[in-house]
């Protein structure tokens, strides 16, 4: 079956309504005709339709949580919530009280109980997305959840029924993490029951063109415009380049071109995207490069000290709690350096 056949009847099978539940067509943004995306959407399709733990996997940009929503709406809990939740970005002192939620004077400051995300989510999907940055400490207390099928709020005694389908995605990798005891193995192998990867798009490049039509309609109705194309020598300079941020990086490349273009067809002269000496290049941004280096920096200390905390808080000449928040925000475990 040709790639472009097999996509239109993947999306076709991936579309249809479940009975009781409203149609979502959610996998229409996911466009492609390259071997790795066809293997994607086979995989959307056994996904949604069976319910069990999925692990994205994929470089930033690629476009997790599209996947992870077009799962949730084409298969039968499509009526019910699908919530999202960025491991990454609550501190630990928090991520409990966001996964379970808390009782009514459980802490200074609840006023009154809460529900967390998977009570929230209740019959419904829970995308964790960036699982690779979650606290050690929270991993276990997850894996709890999975295992038991119930959560516990803050100050309170009982538990508490969920159904809930859990979707998680990570740009790393996360064998690499258990190997440096950063990410469970259990954990790993209750939530990865069927891992998807997602391509870069420099090994997709033949998807681009149909990328590149999918922004035009998308922004034209954005941004109020009726720009039909893309010149084929503009196309052969989007194709040109690394795209190391992806289709993410792509779609915003698109709109700058769009909201900057005088007529209804770009050029390659208005294509003024990527400055001489950047085509294929590469570069972290500064928050990415500085966390980087702090990370090294806080094991090159415990590797010089042994693993030994308060000596490497010294050797860094920082406190011992402000060194200890530092390992925990960068998710440096000092007991692998420990001989």
């Amino acid at each position: 079956m040709p790639g472009s056949a097999q996509h239109e009847l993947l999306s076709e099978s991936l579309q249809g309504e479940t009975p009781g539940h409203p149609v979502r067509r959610r996998t229409d943004l996911i466009v492609g005709t390259a071997p790795a995306m066809a293997h994607v959407l086979e995989l959307i399709a056994v996904a949604a339709r069976t319910g069990i733990p999925v692990m994205i996997q994929g470089e930033s940009g690629t476009g997790k949580e599209l996947v992870a929503r077009a799962i949730h709406y084409t298969g039968p809990r499509a009526a019910r919530p699908f919530l999202t939740m960025n491991c990454g970005a609550i501190p630990e002192t928090l991520m409990e009280d966001e996964l379970f939620g808390h009782a009514r004077g459980a802490y200074t400051g609840a006023h009154g109980d809460k529900k967390g995300v998977f009570e929230e989510a209740e019959g419904g999907s829970l995308f964790l997305d960036e699982i690779g940055d979650l606290y050690l400490s929270c991993q276990v207390k997850l894996l709890r959840v999975l295992q038991e099928e119930e959560v516990r709020r803050l100050g309170e005694t009982r538990n508490r029924k969920v159904d809930v389908r859990i979707i998680a995605a990570t740009n790393k990798d996360l064998k690499t993490e258990m190997e440096c005891r950063r990410f469970r193995e259990d954990l790993f192998h209750r939530i990865s029951v069927l891992p998807i990867h997602l391509p870069p798009l420099r090994d997709r490049r033949e998807d681009l063109p149909l990328l590149v039509d999918q922004f035009l309609r998308q922004f034209n109705r954005e941004l109020g415009r009726s720009i039909r194309a893309f010149t084929p020598q503009a196309l052969e300079r989007l194709k040109s380049h690394a795209w190391p941020g992806n289709v993410r990086e792509l779609e915003n490349r698109v709109k700058q071109a769009m909201v900057m273009a005088k007529g209804d067809v770009i050029d390659v002269e208005a294509l003024d995207l990527f400055p001489a000496g950047t085509v294929g290049a590469s570069f972290p941004s500064f928050k990415k490069a500085k966390a980087e280096f702090v990370r090294t920096y806080l094991v090159r200390c415990l590797q010089l000290v042994k693993g030994n905390v308060a000596a490497a808080a010294r050797l860094a000449g920082k406190d011992r709690k402000d060194f200890y928040d530092l390992m925990k925000r960068h998710h440096v475990d000092p007991a692998a350096y420990r001989s």
